[in-house]
């Protein structure tokens, strides 16, 4: 297969093809990753471990689709965005499916169960991560249509509206952190130091996968406008 040909199956009709495959791997993990987090939460660890190896393997295919792109989008390929934009964004769709495996497996090999206090927090923080890149995805999606009508303004604004959403759920996920955090603050005198170190670092982690689908979204806002 020559290069051309190499390109051509890679992005098809679209620019953006292999940013949106990418980004539907990537949530993928993290939808599998509120399977994993509804098992933990009630001690199921068979079924934890199983969501945390499906999380691996859709992780090390969503780094299969970043390693392709990587090598076969040339500086010289026609599209309104740049290269080192597109790569700036790849960057941090995969930082989400690199989080919520590290989650995972933070989690798994503590058997990380949650006070009660906030384990219901907790699962509605992941469900709410989930929905930010779930928001995220979307967008991304509509870029072709965005694309096919040449940047109108009426498309445009549908786009915006979409990043809009991303933003409002995001900061959703930061107000449900920092209800946790209080609570977990409460309990701190009555639980392992070493616990509730690792309870803090599993709530900021999962927290990241939120901010990063924001951040993927703020990065295409800014390249629409250059």
């Amino acid at each position: 297969m020559t290069g051309k040909d190499n390109i051509t199956s890679l992005f098809g009709k679209s620019p953006i093809s292999p940013l949106q495959q990418h980004m539907k791997q990537v949530h993928s993990c993290l939808k599998e990753f509120g399977v994993f987090a509804k098992a933990a939460n009630t001690e199921d660890w068979e079924k934890a471990q199983s969501a945390h190896l499906s999380i691996g393997k859709k992780e090390q295919k969503a780094d299969v689709l970043k390693k392709k792109l990587r090598m076969n989008l040339p500086s010289t390929f026609m599209m309104p965005f740049s290269r080192r934009d597109l790569l700036d964004v790849l960057l941090i769709q995969d930082s989400i499916a690199n989080i919520t495996k590290d989650l995972s497996g933070l989690m798994m090999s503590r058997k990380m169960h949650f006070p009660k206090e906030f384990a219901e927090d907790f699962l509605e923080l992941s469900k709410l991560c989930i929905k930010t890149s779930a928001a995220a995805l979307v967008a991304i999606n509509e870029l072709d249509e965005l694309l096919e009508t040449a940047f109108s303004s009426r498309e445009r604004k549908i786009v915006d509206k979409m990043i809009k959403k991303v933003n409002e759920l995001e900061h959703e996920t930061d107000v449900a952190q920092e209800i946790i955090r209080k609570k977990l603050y409460l309990l701190e005198a009555d639980l392992p130091p070493i616990d509730v170190m690792f309870y803090y670092r599993a709530i900021e982690w999962l927290g990241e996968t939120a901010d990063a689908a924001q951040k993927v979204g703020s990065r295409f806002e800014v390249m629409l406008t250059k």
